[in-house]
């Protein structure tokens, strides 16, 4: 009796800890947590310790709200080859052909690179902790009795997820470019959290939301870039996003509710 009353007020603790949480992510986001402005090094570094730090302390929530199981690693060789079309399509987030031929150029020191991938696990890790490991599954619970309850949690996850990035906007970030973010960041959200349902591995969500960020972003934030999208590249990015849908429906037509609902 006393187990069945400690799960009840853990699912009571989570539903109000969730909320509380993403009103706090909100805040955090706002926050300017730059050191040294003038040293983009140390950005990189603070930003990433930051986000490593944040994300161990609602490991140790998910943890104490019984839901420590989702961080073991599960079947990673299997779970690679299932992943392996949405590693495609973060390669691709990387200008190739610009780069190729010259119109896209790398302009800050090398070791930049290193630490700007070393960011890019960082955000990976703190935000996939947040939006796969704690409001998707809280979603699955939330929405269980529910004929369609895993594609609710699934859709509505990542609407949360794309739509926060209209904080950009305070960043600086124009209208359109936000809004373009916000739509591509609720497609491949919904690609991960397939992913992560299908497979059970969060770590590998964790590197794919990784090197997503880091492909498109590294010669944007330490280079210059002229004319990314040329007909190439457009034709290419609509071949992999087709292929990469019809994947993920693939795939998250073979999810079982009951699995998943035990998550």
């Amino acid at each position: 009796m006393e187990d069945k009353n400690n799960d009840v007020l853990s699912y009571a603790n989570q539903k109000n800890l969730i909320f509380l949480l993403i009103i706090l992510m909100f805040v955090l986001v706002l926050i300017d947590i730059n050191v040294l402005q003038n040293n983009l090094d140390t950005q990189m570094i603070t930003g990433s310790l930051l986000r490593i730090l944040g994300g161990l302390v609602f490991i140790v929530i998910i943890y104490g709200l019984g839901h420590g199981h989702i961080f073991k690693i599960k079947n990673l060789s299997k779970a690679l080859l299932i992943m392996i079309p949405a590693f495609i399509v973060s390669i691709n987030n990387f200008p190739i052909v610009a780069f190729l031929d010259g119109r896209a150029i790398l302009t800050e020191p090398i070791y930049r690179i290193f630490l700007f991938f070393i960011e890019s696990l960082s955000v990976g890790f703190f935000e996939e902790i947040i939006f796969r490991g704690m409001i998707l599954v809280f979603l699955l619970d939330k929405f269980k009795e529910e004929k369609n309850g895993v594609m609710i949690s699934i859709i509505l996850s990542s609407l949360i997820f794309g739509f926060i990035h209209v904080l950009n906007i305070f960043n600086g970030a124009s209208v359109n470019s936000t809004m373009l973010q916000i739509g591509y960041s609720f497609l491949v959200g919904m690609m991960w959290a397939v992913l992560f349902l299908k497979t059970g591995n969060l770590w590998l969500t964790m590197l794919l939301h990784a090197t997503f960020n880091f492909f498109g972003q590294v010669m944007f934030y330490l280079g210059t870039v002229d004319g990314r999208y040329d007909q190439f590249t457009m034709l290419l990015t609509i071949i992999i996003a087709l292929f990469a849908g019809i994947y993920t429906i693939w795939i998250f037509r073979q999810i079982k509710d009951k699995t998943v609902f035990n998550i």
